[in-house]
């Protein structure tokens, strides 16, 4: 039977053969534009009119869901004939005492 060290050595020595990564460097001009970008004052830092089109989204969104949830909820109760009957009932009851 194999021992597990006997894996872990050929894992390492498996591993040094490995090609080394290339060495990470900025492209070039990089600096230089970054350099310039910050010279002039530009930002990259969302403006309020960005934020508030982001929230406006959102908030489009959420509304529009609230309202296909309210009308699917509700659609059961208006479509119902009773009611219409129920509510005429009631109706009927109450106009009365606003009428003296």
């Amino acid at each position: 039977m194999i021992e597990p060290q006997d894996y872990w050595q050929k894992l390492a020595r498996l591993a040094r053969q490995a090609p080394q990564p290339p060495e990470a460097t900025a492209p070039f001009g990089f600096a230089a534009r970054v350099v310039t970008r910050w010279a002039k004052g530009e930002t990259t830092a969302p403006s309020t009119w960005d934020v508030l089109e982001v929230f406006s989204r959102r908030g489009l969104v959420v509304a529009g869901a609230l309202m296909v949830a309210v009308v699917v909820l509700t659609y059961d109760v208006v479509a119902t004939p009773g009611w219409t009957q129920q509510y005429t009932v009631a109706d009927a009851t109450v106009d009365p005492l606003f009428e003296q």
